[in-house]
């Protein structure tokens, strides 16, 4: 299958970085212009051009499109779970924690929306098997860490004992993907945090 081709710019001489920062900042290009296009209408010539660098550069650093589709699908997910562990070490309320996980991220959605976009489109890859794995375990991975902190929230009484932590978690994951889908179809502000508050009363206060 074909993909996009980048307009051409006049070649210019990127400037030296260490490896790692390089790496980076290749990722965060990818990142880019796969949650706007998807892995198969995306080119490394694409991802090369947002980077600012010479298409070569990027194998160097990713042995193909493929590889650095992954890379940059973990990243997004390293993102997401880094951010939603530094909330949850900050908070010793889990309740609050999980509000404050749902804050941050319609926040990002907003501020950042790439990373959550990526994270959504990459769910629909399914055609390769790699690429459905990689959605798979950054999700479960998000979804055990949600399931734990409602696990926290029963321990301490703060949920009733026969709260199944499980569906919590489900349900509270679910939540996001709505934000996913609105963000995708421009409707983001059919959602605003008035909404998303009253949906989180329900979620918390209704101890399923």
């Amino acid at each position: 299958m074909q993909t996009r081709t980048a307009h051409r710019r006049p070649a210019t001489r990127a400037r030296r970085l260490p490896a790692e920062e390089r790496r980076q900042q290749i990722l965060d290009a990818a990142i880019d212009v796969f949650a706007r296009h998807g892995y198969a209408d995306a080119g490394t010539a694409d991802i090369a051009l947002a980077a600012g660098i010479g298409e070569p550069t990027i194998y160097r650093y990713f042995a193909n499109k493929l590889e650095l589709y992954r890379a940059a699908v973990q990243r997004t997910g390293e993102e997401v779970m880094e951010n939603w562990r530094r909330i949850a070490a900050e908070n010793d309320d889990p309740l609050h924690a999980l509000l404050l996980v749902g804050s941050w991220y319609h926040q990002t959605l907003t501020q950042r929306p790439q990373i959550l976009q990526l994270r959504f489109r990459s769910m629909t890859e399914t055609h390769d098997r790699r690429l459905a794995e990689t959605a798979r375990e950054t999700y479960l991975d998000l979804l055990r860490f949600i399931e734990a902190l409602f696990a926290k929230a029963k321990e301490q009484g703060r949920l009733s004992a026969d709260t199944d932590t499980r569906v919590m978690a489900w349900l509270f994951m679910a939540v996001g993907a709505v934000m996913d889908e609105t963000q995708l179809l421009g409707l983001q502000d059919e959602l605003g945090p008035r909404e998303l508050a009253g949906i989180t009363r329900v979620i918390l206060e209704g101890r399923v």
